[in-house]
């Protein structure tokens, strides 16, 4: 095989990974559980099913495949946002936008991390643990100790932040069945989640100062 053709079955075979990948988050997106099957999957991905154990070995793999790609970005930025020279109390806020408006584009994400830390292997619910809550945790402890340097954030525990801001920004979109009662639409748009966030911001920058 020449080095061409080399490359491009190796285009090919990138190509068919991300298509299964993008996929599943479609597929979770529109669910309300992450039962879904390996052939709804690879149908969606217009991929044969036996190119998923060939990339990802099995169901399991391919859904931490897809928490890793999703996490490798998420933490990049939060990060980033964490080594911003800018006080503690716009941080938390941008940061508290920016977690709801994750998960409004990806409602799956919070429900797979539960699944994958409860229902996982011990291997897969170690890694998730690695690649999403504990990066998490040490940018809010970071966050915690600058707003309490600046004195307009109380000392509380990053741990017991991280249950407040993740619970709060997770549950309207976990809970969508319900929005027709509470909120008289259909379904969440762009709009009532940015009034959301607003909301969920003014309580906690409110309830964090000393």
């Amino acid at each position: 095989m020449t080095a061409k053709a080399a490359k491009r079955r190796g285009d090919e075979r990138t190509a068919s990974a991300a298509a299964l990948l993008n996929a599943t988050a479609e597929l979770l997106s529109e669910a309300t559980n992450i039962d879904v099957s390996l052939n709804e999957i690879s149908q969606r991905a217009s991929v044969n099913s036996a190119m998923i154990k060939y990339y990802f070995g099995n169901k399991e793999g391919l859904l931490l495949a897809l928490l890793e790609r999703d996490a490798e970005t998420a933490m990049a930025s939060l990060k980033a946002l964490s080594d911003m020279d800018m006080p503690a109390q716009k941080k938390l806020k941008i940061h508290i936008n920016g977690i709801i408006n994750a998960y409004y584009k990806s409602p799956y994400i919070n429900r797979l991390i539960h699944y994958m830390v409860e229902s996982g292997s011990p291997e897969a619910s170690r890694r998730v643990a690695q690649i999403f809550i504990e990066p998490m945790i040490e940018v809010y402890r970071d966050m915690v100790a600058q707003g309490v340097h600046e004195g307009v954030l109380k000392d509380v525990d990053p741990g017991l932040l991280y249950y407040c801001l993740v619970g709060a920004a997770d549950h309207i979109f976990h809970a969508g069945y319900s929005v027709p009662a509470t909120l008289g639409i259909e379904r969440l748009d762009d709009g009532i989640k940015q009034r959301y966030a607003e909301l969920v911001c003014d309580i906690y920058l409110r309830g964090l100062a000393p």
